[in-house]
């Protein structure tokens, strides 16, 4: 895939954030991440969400399944989506999105420094 296919798909991909449709309304940050940004040759496309708001586990995997099956559908080409929650996602995993990730939607800015910081804080500490 060259690079202006990928950006068109990251395009397609903030535009259903930023839709204010009502599936979407609770996803405060998304992120991209994984072999998507880096290769040519990818099986899916990495998604990582941080959703307002407290919810069970389960809710939060119910929510995550209907926000994969509305991506997939969005996306031309098809593309399978990975839709990870990043709420309580361990601390690591959260820097790596940070790190080799992109932001490519934040309904909030002040939201999503304040996430960032506490990512880092949070993985700094655990280095030490």
């Amino acid at each position: 895939m060259d690079e202006r296919a990928r950006e068109r798909i990251i395009g397609e991909i903030a535009r259903v954030f930023a839709s204010e449709s009502e599936i979407t309304a609770d996803v405060a940050l998304v992120y991209i991440f994984g072999s998507f940004l880096k290769s040519n040759q990818f099986n899916d496309i990495d998604i990582g969400i941080l959703v307002a708001g407290e919810r069970k586990p389960y809710d939060y995997f119910k929510y995550g399944m209907r926000i994969a099956s509305v991506m997939e559908q969005s996306i031309a080409p098809r593309c399978e989506v990975d839709l990870r929650i990043l709420n309580g996602a361990p601390v690591r995993f959260l820097y790596e999105v940070l790190q080799s990730g992109r932001i490519v939607f934040a309904r909030d800015e002040d939201e999503r420094s304040s996430f960032e910081a506490d990512v880092l804080t949070q993985y700094l500490r655990k280095k030490e």
